[in-house]
């Protein structure tokens, strides 16, 4: 049986060695902050939330299931590590607020899959490598997939990248990394639900301009202004 772990670490370049931290692969990528209060948002966003498993978790936007190869393959990664299948990864909530719906317009992804994973306690998403280059497979490298933090970090909260692991995010925290060779997972093991906005897609001009300004201003979505970092 296929191996999607397997056939990953074959196309990867990351070292897979657990006792070494190479600041180039083991590491998240930020992008800057965005300044906003979606408290107002997030009871509604854990209410329309569903459990998602591999099969179910929108292979690439709502309700489009992968391949069946490609998910027997996962599945098959389950088995050898003794989870089952229909194990809850996360939960996924597909309609965003309006105020979230203007973060996705800000970064100007093409062809973009906007979704909130709301991670529970006790749920985790098991180490992985991402496959998004069928979103542009004549070029991979312009597929870009980034995380804005809804909700602050709390105790328990945790992401994985290579031998890194994050941390102590703020909501509004945007980040990024490189997920054509970078193993990664995520888990709740703590006492309140983590809820992340996740977007992919392909790249534009317009999101390097968002990307590039975020290094150094933050976007306030109050004012709809830009404004230095402090």
């Amino acid at each position: 049986m296929s191996s999607s772990w397997h056939t990953a670490q074959t196309k990867s370049n990351y070292h897979f060695d657990p006792t070494r931290i190479d600041p180039k692969w083991d590491t998240v990528i930020p992008v800057g902050c965005l300044t906003a209060d979606w408290t107002a948002c997030t009871q509604s966003i854990l209410d329309q939330s569903r459990p998602a498993t591999w099969a179910t978790r929108g292979y690439a936007g709502r309700d489009i299931a992968p391949p069946d190869a490609e998910l027997a393959a996962e599945h098959a990664d389950l088995d050898r590590i003794g989870m089952p299948r229909d194990f809850h990864l996360t939960d996924l909530a597909w309609d965003l607020p309006p105020v979230l719906a203007q973060v996705v317009n800000l970064f100007a992804l093409d062809d973009v899959m906007a979704r909130i994973h709301v991670q529970r306690p006790g749920q985790l998403w098991n180490l992985h490598i991402d496959k998004l280059q069928k979103w542009c497979p004549s070029h991979p490298e312009r597929v870009k997939r980034f995380m804005i933090q809804i909700t602050d970090w709390q105790p328990g909260h945790f992401w994985s990248y290579g031998n890194y692991v994050y941390q102590g995010w703020r909501a509004g925290d945007v980040t990024t990394f490189d997920w054509q060779h970078v193993p990664h997972a995520t888990a709740n093991a703590g006492h309140t639900a983590r809820i992340t906005l996740q977007l992919t897609g392909i790249a534009s001009p317009d999101t390097d301009l968002t990307v590039e300004r975020l290094h150094h201003q933050t976007y306030n979505f109050k004012e709809h202004i830009w404004q230095n970092a402090s």
